[in-house]
């Protein structure tokens, strides 16, 4: 179920997408990584702004005619229509993961190593997975996440970093 917060940050994200259209290599990364959103995202852009347009033709119209009003509304039914489906497969589409978390965790693994040390119970890599999945389940906040991910990085057993963020 989508609540009203999931649709605001989906809104925000779908915005941050459409202002990558300046930065055309930041776009082409994110298209590479997950091309769905971003025709999506880039797809409710469109119409919102399209929807947008014809709202004004109809207020325009309304003022100097009325026979041609009912075509431009239905035309801005029909732009509302997609904006919220666009907007709707955005947010159905959508990883569970805050771009902003998606990248420290990226980030992470990047700077992690995969080979177990001695004694130790799983992996840094291993141990980064984990701790996503917790965060996708909810049993970590982004404050608790953060703070793990350094600590797993600067540990010598990730894995008891891992049973105490449970």
């Amino acid at each position: 179920m989508v609540d009203l917060e999931d649709f605001v940050e989906a809104v925000v994200d779908i915005e941050d997408i459409v202002e990558e259209l300046a930065e055309p290599a930041e776009l082409l990364e994110d298209f590479v990584e997950t091309p769905l959103l971003v025709v999506l995202a880039l797809g409710a852009a469109a119409a919102a702004v399209l929807t947008v347009l014809f709202l004004l033709l109809t207020l325009l119209l309304l003022v100097f005619t009325v026979g041609p009003v009912a075509v431009v509304a239905s035309l801005a039914v029909v732009g509302s229509v997609l904006t919220i489906l666009a907007v709707a497969g955005f947010v159905y589409f959508r990883t569970d993961i805050p771009a902003d978390v998606r990248q420290k965790i990226k980030a992470a693994r990047e700077r992690s190593d995969s080979a177990r040390q001695e004694g130790a119970s799983m992996s840094e890599k291993e141990a980064i997975d984990e701790l996503k999945s917790q965060y996708v389940q909810g049993k970590l906040t982004e404050p608790e996440l953060e703070r793990a991910l350094d600590d797993v990085l600067t540990s010598n057993d990730p894995g008891r970093i891992v049973e105490r963020s449970q």
